[in-house]
């Protein structure tokens, strides 16, 4: 698609590209709740484990364990992130209206509409891994 000598892309592929793109950014997001909500759990239970009773044979595996999650967490959301921009690029080829409309909201820094899916696929799980460091630390040191 989008090569020279490769004809213009069947009416029914690009609607399949294009849902197919779809299906995959809402994956994304979907995955992105999901974690989030796992995590934002597990800090609760760790808050009130961490209230009730600090035992550090309890709190040390639930904080391993949601350290190991975010790690999980930030490989597949940037693998994903990945598959996703490669889909992008294919819809931009194939979508002329669609290309026209991201080089319109397209600037320095600001490269196209899905710019914004790099940081929440590296930095949300990046902040999540950051904190459970935090309490890592925290209960070996109070322990």
């Amino acid at each position: 698609m989008g090569e020279p000598d490769e004809p213009p892309p069947h009416p029914d592929e690009v609607n399949r590209l294009w849902q197919h793109g779809m299906h995959e950014e809402k994956l994304f997001y979907d995955r992105l709740n999901y974690f989030s909500a796992m995590q934002v759990g597990l800090l609760g239970v760790f808050a009130i484990l961490y209230n009730k009773d600090p035992v550090v044979g309890v709190l040390l595996p639930l904080t391993a364990a949601a350290l190991a999650f975010a790690v999980l967490w930030l490989v597949v959301q940037s693998r994903h992130w990945r598959y996703c921009v490669h889909v992008h690029e294919r819809i931009k080829r194939a979508v002329p209206e669609y290309r026209r409309t991201l080089a319109g909201f397209a600037r320095p820094g600001r490269p196209d509409g899905l710019s914004i899916s790099r940081p929440l696929a590296v930095a949300v799980p990046l902040l999540f891994a950051a904190t459970w460091v935090a309490l890592l630390v925290w209960v070996f040191a109070r322990g």
